[in-house]
């Protein structure tokens, strides 16, 4: 039999029919049952919607099937919110709703799939293998892994909302404001709901490293999960620094000063790897306000000090005309491969290993920058290295007066 850890399933930002079909067919499996169906709720028409079934004899033409609340068991446990083992169908109330016919058994199981208190949808199970009823065993068990699923499908939606408030528009700033103000709100409860239990496992993890004297199996499992964990900490850590960054007061900002800031948040990572830096600053610059700038220069020489050797180099420049400021952060280190470049900005994309980054650094960078209605791009050339190149623009000749004047 199937255990649930085996439920391992690939999960997709748009919850793909492949994830349901997989999620609906481990079921079947792990309930030794030959059909079932998944629904999802639509709660723009509060009705239920036939996305997945499985089984001998089913119609696939069935898909897409549309059911209201107030019919049948799947709209009563959905309504309920509670799992509903029914022994035999034909004794139930709501049993002229359904059609049986095609079934060898009786028996049925219906659970909801709740997440974060809200109602993503209903798993139903039928026809036990061995033509008997269900138990109740069975449907704890379709209880837990109906938990499972219903989580995958809701992260699965909130990682796809964070990918498209992330994902270039190129509207302007102005445009996206709203959207840039809620997703901070959802990123930092994310964050801060996660933060305290995460903390509390790892303490525990630690401590129980702690107890075990010797090499074994237990200890190789306490460490690959306390890994998992550290990068989970990293995402929660990125989704900080970016609700941070939405949070800032209206103030404008000395860009020079905001690059020399930046190189010394990682003052350490410049000194223990002996990386060289070379800046050429230009001046009389115009004053740009606060929109998370530092945060996109810290994540930049990050970056660089991360991929290169020791004794690396990296160039800063700064100058601006009577259009835009450009900055040019550059290093020697080996590049971006051709075959990435395009996927560089994509929100969760990383060439890193498993745990060494969040694959948001980058697309955090690219949000913030076009907050200012401007550009962040990767310069394109043979030779070994990087070169990320940000425009911002100078909106006119009285906004320059004004964050001029707010520098003296």
């Amino acid at each position: 039999m199937v255990k649930i850890k085996d439920m391992c399933l690939k999960k997709t930002p748009n919850v793909k029919k492949d994830f349901l079909r997989t999620a609906l067919s481990k079921c079947l499996e792990i309930l030794e049952s030959k059909s079932g169906s998944i629904f999802l709720f639509d709660d723009s028409r509060n009705e239920l919607v036939l996305k997945a079934i499985d089984g001998n004899g089913i119609e696939r033409s069935l898909i897409g099937l549309r059911q209201s609340l107030d019919k049948g068991i799947a709209g009563f446990v959905a309504s309920q919110r509670k799992p509903l083992l029914v022994a035999d169908i034909t004794k139930h109330h709501l049993h002229n709703q359904q059609r049986f016919k095609h079934y060898d058994t009786n028996s049925f199981l219906s659970a909801p799939l709740v997440a974060e208190d809200r109602l993503i949808g209903v798993i139903n199970i039928n026809q036990k293998s061995l033509q008997q009823p269900f138990t109740p065993q069975d449907l704890k068990l379709l209880s837990a892994v109906s938990d499972y699923i219903a989580m995958t499908i809701y992260n699965s939606e909130a990682v796809k909302g964070l990918k498209e408030t992330l994902k270039p528009q190129g509207n302007g700033a102005e445009d996206s404001i709203t959207k840039f103000a809620s997703l901070g709100k959802l990123a930092s409860g994310i964050a801060h709901e996660l933060n305290n239990p995460l903390d509390g496992v790892i303490r525990y993890i630690n401590l129980s490293l702690g107890c075990l004297a010797e090499e074994g199996i237990v200890r190789e499992y306490l460490l690959e999960s306390k890994k998992g964990l550290n990068r989970m900490v990293k995402i929660i850590r990125s989704l900080l620094d970016f609700t941070h960054s939405h949070s800032l007061s209206p103030k404008s900002l000395d860009i020079n000063k905001v690059i020399n800031d930046s190189l010394d948040m990682i003052r350490h990572h410049i000194v223990s790897n002996d990386i060289k830096v070379e800046k050429e600053l230009g001046s009389n610059l115009p004053f740009i306000e606060d929109r998370g700038l530092k945060l996109v220069f810290t994540n930049l020489l990050k970056n660089s000090c991360e991929v290169l050797p020791r004794g690396g180099k990296i160039k800063i420049t700064s100058t601006s005309n009577n259009s835009f400021v450009e900055m040019r952060f550059s290093d020697n280190g080996p590049g971006v491969p051709t075959e990435v470049r395009d996927r560089i900005f994509e929100p969760f994309f990383t060439t890193k290993e498993m745990g060494k980054g969040s694959g948001l650094g980058l697309a955090i960078c690219c949000s913030i920058i076009q907050r200012y209605g401007g550009r962040i791009v990767l310069e394109k050339k043979n030779e070994k290295g990087a070169t990320f190149i940000i425009r911002l623009p100078i909106k006119d000749n009285q906004t320059k007066a004004k964050l001029n004047k707010d520098r003296e």
